[in-house]
């Protein structure tokens, strides 16, 4: 996050891993975006010499080819804590190329750029061999293919993909299920404390308090309690002020 949010853009990115070296044919990407989102508007604003750039619905953003790979330390980090996707580093050790992709908004503009810039990308997936998704700003993983049915099945129906932008972790050692990446939206990370292991049923409560959070006006408050699939869960602790508001804590009540 921007040490001056009032005056500094906030960057969202993404970066698209790629099977082969081919070159990217930007009118399949404008005909796939309009027939998949025909009430979208996404143009092409300009060229540099590997970067082109783009407005779609509110949000501008640029698109660079690269004819290499991912960086190493990147895929390595985002693939040792992937939870959903095992098999993610053999399915990427080869990939030749990656497009970049990356955008900025103003202050709390956050959730709309993020919007924008899926269906972009879900277009972009369709119009190339495509083999991942990695949204850098929560270091969420996902298969190309899961990434465009995600944003499809979600945006149409109104619902944040969340989980296309935050990943979900787990911290074996401290006993936690948490979110990493909510703070692009201005948001507390979402901690589950106390649990044993990384089970699929509370991946995806962590997934429901954190779209509650992001959809909700009610300011959720330490001592409130909230059901859960393994029982009721309480708020321990909550950081206050708007820029120091940055986990949320849930724990199983006693009692």
């Amino acid at each position: 996050m921007s040490a001056h949010p009032q005056t500094e853009p906030h960057k969202i990115g993404a970066v698209i891993y790629l099977a082969s070296n081919r070159p990217l044919h930007v009118p399949d990407l404008l005909s796939e975006f309009h027939r998949s989102w025909p009430q979208g508007l996404l143009e092409k604003t300009g060229k540099e010499l590997h970067r082109a750039f783009f407005r779609s619905g509110q949000s501008n953003f640029a698109l660079e080819l690269h004819h290499t790979p991912v960086p190493q330390p990147i895929t390595d980090s985002v693939v040792r804590a992937t939870l959903h996707w095992p098999t993610a580093g053999p399915a990427l050790a080869l990939h030749p190329a990656h497009l970049e992709v990356a955008g900025s908004a103003e202050r709390r503009g956050g959730l709309t750029l993020a919007r924008d810039l899926t269906r972009a990308i879900a277009a972009l997936v369709s119009v190339t061999d495509a083999l991942a998704v990695c949204w850098l700003n929560g270091s969420a993983l996902n298969p190309a293919k899961k990434f465009t049915v995600t944003a499809r099945e979600m945006l149409d129906t109104g619902l944040y993909p969340l989980t296309l932008w935050v990943a979900a972790r787990f911290n074996a050692e401290a006993g936690a299920l948490h979110t990493k990446g909510m703070t692009q939206f201005e948001a507390p990370e979402i901690y589950l404390a106390r649990q044993p292991d990384p089970a699929p049923l509370m991946v995806e409560y962590l997934f429901q308090v954190a779209q509650y959070v992001l959809t909700s006006h009610h300011q959720i408050k330490d001592g409130e309690k909230m059901d859960s699939p393994h029982g009721t869960m309480r708020i321990k602790s909550t950081n206050g002020g708007d820029q120091e508001r940055k986990v949320l804590i849930l724990e199983p009540a006693h009692g």
